[in-house]
């Protein structure tokens, strides 16, 4: 990964899944270093769930939110907790 890539996931973070095929149930976001920067915007469309998981693995970790449609900001330093 060249500096430009880290750089680019340095300065705004926006959540949002805008693909909408009927055939796909969850989608798991890669995130620079599995990290949630502080301030990110979410964005949860009618028909879907946004569902943060400690450690990031549904079986192992543990599910530490969820959110229905909506727009929010995310206040915390790291997500996952």
């Amino acid at each position: 990964m060249g500096i430009w890539d880290k750089l680019k996931h340095e300065f705004i973070d926006i959540i949002e899944w805008t693909d909408d095929s009927p055939n796909i149930m969850v989608h798991r976001f890669e995130r620079y270093q599995n990290e949630i920067k502080m301030g990110a915007k979410l964005t949860v469309r009618e028909g879907q769930v946004a569902v943060v998981v400690n450690e990031g693995q549904l079986g192992k970790g543990q599910i530490a939110d969820v959110f229905q449609p909506g727009m929010y900001e995310l206040n915390t330093q790291n997500m996952p907790i």
